[in-house]
């Protein structure tokens, strides 16, 4: 009898245990959190996901943009850290009229960084160009001023694997979420870089 009470007992120490251990690997694969960088939108409008690791180069990327009908579903990009979610909704024009000055936006690609579409920084001074044009603390009329939209344009070569358009992206956050208390701003994914200056009203 005190054998077989003790098999018992033995018994219900394992089960506990693999519950135990069954408990901690639904904590270890937990969902990661997740970060949202939205653009302007109508509210109706559906998101439609993309895997960003799943696409080839950034020629892809805008590539979705170009077939989304965005008068009913806007494009969403997802990036996937080993710790964190990210997901970009970039800003899409669709047949809404949407001016903004030079100084409005900065062109940003994966070795240098346009401000007032001519005044140029490499990309090591992001961080510098962001603070100017996101909070312009020196009131420098070559970025957007205080109550003026903030417009921050991605592009990246085409021929370039779609690593370079994550690692560019990842750059731009890392440097976004070290700011407190950023104003609004839009992301825009464009595949011609700076536009030409007599299509951007000034």
């Amino acid at each position: 009898m005190k054998k077989t009470f003790a098999i018992l007992i033995l018994s219900f120490l394992q089960l506990s245990c693999g519950q135990n251990n069954s408990e901690k690997k639904q904590i270890a694969i937990e969902e990661k959190p997740i970060q949202y960088f939205m653009s302007f939108r109508l509210a109706d409008n559906e998101l439609i996901e993309y895997d960003i690791d799943t696409l080839k180069n950034f020629k892809e990327v805008i590539k979705i943009l170009d077939e989304t009908d965005c008068l009913s579903e806007y494009a969403m990009f997802k990036l996937e850290t080993e710790d964190k979610i990210y997901k970009i909704q970039p800003l899409q024009f669709c047949e809404i009229i949407f001016d903004y000055k030079l100084r409005e936006i900065i062109y940003v690609n994966t070795d240098s960084i346009t401000v007032n579409y001519e005044v140029q920084f490499p990309i090591d001074s992001l961080k510098l160009a962001l603070t100017n044009h996101l909070f312009n603390p020196r009131n420098d009329r070559n970025y957007s001023l205080t109550d003026e939209k903030k417009l921050i344009s991605i592009n990246v070569d085409s021929i370039e694997n779609i690593t370079q358009t994550k690692n560019l992206l990842l750059k731009l956050i890392g440097e976004l979420n070290a700011m407190e208390n950023k104003p609004n701003f839009d992301i825009i994914f464009e595949n011609r870089g700076i536009l030409p200056a007599t299509t951007i009203l000034e």
